[in-house]
């Protein structure tokens, strides 16, 4: 009797031991499930911070880029402009020198 009890007990305790280390192993294992998920998102969060910061510091250099090349258009248009202004000029006066003189005589 003793030892029909006693094998009761040893498988008893068996399985509990058995049930023990498989819940065990499960919490285990969903613990580096979830350290490894963190894991996944820290790496992601930080490859798109590095990308945003790559595309607005690349934004950023093509939009100064191009106002400089607008403010230099600009400038060209206005030198542009000032040159032909005083190569216009003193032909009018000459012209209109010349046209007082004709009609002084």
């Amino acid at each position: 009797m003793f030892t029909l009890t006693s094998n009761k007990l040893v498988n008893r305790t068996v399985k509990f031991s058995i049930a023990a280390l498989v819940l065990a192993t499960a919490s285990v294992s969903a613990q580096a499930d979830e350290i490894s998920v963190t894991s996944t998102f820290q790496t992601l969060e930080k490859n798109i911070s590095q990308a945003s910061q790559e595309m607005i510091a690349t934004a950023k250099q093509e939009f100064m880029l191009s106002l400089q090349t607008q403010i230099a258009q600009q400038v060209y248009d206005i030198n542009t402009s000032v040159a032909q202004t005083s190569i216009i000029e003193p032909e009018l006066n000459r012209s209109a020198i010349a046209a007082q003189t004709a009609e002084n005589k």
